[in-house]
């Protein structure tokens, strides 16, 4: 299969028969920062934004959020990526994986 994918997908190569498969999404700029969220932020500040973005966006809309912010940081930058998936971890503990 060569080539690229069509726009929103992207290649996945594990098996032996490579093909372009949904990705995890683009993330919209500005969703968590807000309510306040940033990674440098201490941790109240930042649960304390998380609980406002919860309220909008419900739990699994913004354990989501993180999740894909600490997925595409991983590599650059895998402080941030773990102070990220920390927050992603609150969120799942404190309000659970529920959809509203």
């Amino acid at each position: 299969m060569a080539g690229s994918c069509p726009a929103g997908k992207i290649r996945n190569t594990r098996k032996n028969r490579p093909k372009c498969v949904e990705g995890i999404g683009k993330l919209k700029k500005g969703e968590l920062s807000r309510y306040g969220y940033s990674t440098t932020a201490k941790a109240s500040t930042r649960h304390r934004a998380i609980n406002k973005a919860t309220r909008k966006y419900g739990s699994l809309s913004v354990y989501r959020k993180l999740n894909a912010l600490s997925v595409y940081t991983k590599n650059r930058s895998p402080k941030t990526s773990k102070t990220v998936k920390a927050d992603r971890n609150y969120v799942g503990r404190k309000f659970g994986y529920k959809s509203s």
